[in-house]
């Protein structure tokens, strides 16, 4: 007789590592159990580059932005200088939250006892500590995390040494050249709080196996294919017969121009990617918008959407109207696909050891599944 002890973790997930038109999907238990959640944590959130947000976002000296995760809320701060730096949203007294939300500031200060930062992180006054010894105001600067940025996008990562940004995204940058990122304006952020693994929210964001039935009143089918890439990054081209974009919805008469150094396909396309682990940046012909989901827990996961647009499209007088079509279409699209995958997340709950089979239309998914498992049951790990 076998004991479940003497079955190897590659055992356990042998029918996911099997090609795609045999394989089956992970087990409920990597959905629902809090020791997966807190290996996926270690194994991938800890190691992973984190989307915080755009560039555009904090223009002025002294904007910021909170990026929170259960690796540590951040502050990501323009500086005097102009550079942006992420630093721990921590005092180094002892530990208070700094700031909430979004806003500016030329001074950060602390609400427990008053010790006060620049913009650069730096500490510039700690009010009643002239007595305690050996203490030092410059050696006590906010907690430095590193930020690089591609594109305007800014991205933290939590290690003091491991892969570039540029690694990380291998020929991401290349292939997108053309959508001239850097020029994007972000627009509108939306938060939501979905009561399912996050698993589920990028799984659904890399097909359009749903589209027809879960959309079947707003967006419609859809067709796809699946982009080679090469770096931590995933791409599904998304398309439908005889429409331009999917940026709107199919009733609507407003759209914006194609950008006009685009070519090919690229015109006609839609491309959903997914930085690994669950980063979804989407390039259209005329819009750019992006999916931030962050794991709370096993069971619970916060997915903001943003909405970006050319520069040029903000100096169009008709920009309130239009843009509107693109907020409705996600405002209608969204909400549908987060109900459907906190419908996922019941459901794998009753049998935890449900394993179904993949359809053709989900390869991507296929592809994120073995990823999450080559990290989790990587050797070392």
């Amino acid at each position: 007789m076998i004991k479940a002890t003497d079955i190897s973790a590659e055992q356990k997930y042998a029918n996911v590592r099997k090609p795609l038109s045999e394989a089956s999907t992970l087990p409920g238990w990597c959905y629902s159990d809090s020791r997966f959640f807190e290996r996926e944590q270690s194994t991938i959130f800890n190691q992973c580059w984190h989307f915080v947000g755009r560039a555009d976002e904090i223009k002025s000296v002294g904007d910021y932005l909170i990026y929170d995760s259960p690796q540590g809320s951040l502050i990501v701060m323009r500086s005097d200088s102009g550079v942006i730096n992420a630093f721990r949203n921590a005092c180094r007294h002892r530990g208070t939250r700094l700031l909430n939300e979004t806003g500016s500031t030329q001074r950060i200060v602390c609400p427990y006892h008053s010790w006060v930062y620049g913009n650069d992180g730096s500490l510039l006054r700690a009010p009643g500590m002239i007595e305690t010894k050996g203490f030092k105001v410059e050696s006590c600067h906010l907690t430095a995390v590193r930020l690089e940025s591609w594109a305007g996008f800014l991205f933290a990562s939590y290690l003091d040494n491991g892969p570039s940004l540029s690694a990380w995204l291998g020929d991401m940058p290349e292939y997108f050249r053309r959508y001239s990122g850097a020029e994007f304006e972000c627009v509108r952020r939306k938060k939501f709080t979905v009561r399912c693994n996050w698993k589920f929210l990028i799984e659904n964001a890399l097909e359009t196996y749903h589209t027809g039935t879960v959309h079947r009143a707003s967006l419609g089918k859809q067709q796809s294919e699946i982009i080679p890439t090469t770096g931590n990054w995933l791409c599904l081209r998304v398309f439908v017969d005889g429409k331009d974009s999917v940026s709107v919805l199919s009733s609507s008469d407003d759209s914006f121009p194609i950008y006009p150094n685009l070519e090919g396909e690229e015109r006609t396309s839609t491309y959903f990617t997914n930085i690994l682990p669950c980063t979804q940046f989407v390039f259209a012909p005329d819009a750019m918008w992006w999916l931030a989901i962050n794991p709370v827990s096993a069971d619970e996961t916060t997915l903001e959407v943003g909405s970006c647009f050319p520069t040029q499209n903000r100096m169009i007088e008709a920009f309130d109207r239009i843009s509107k079509a693109y907020f409705d279409r996600l405002d209608m699209a969204t909400p549908e696909d987060n109900a459907i995958c906190e419908a996922q997340h019941l459901g794998n709950l009753s049998d935890l050891g449900h394993q179904g089979r993949f359809s053709a239309e989900e390869a991507l998914v296929h592809k994120l599944a073995n990823w999450v498992l080559d990290q989790t049951l990587r050797s070392g790990a």
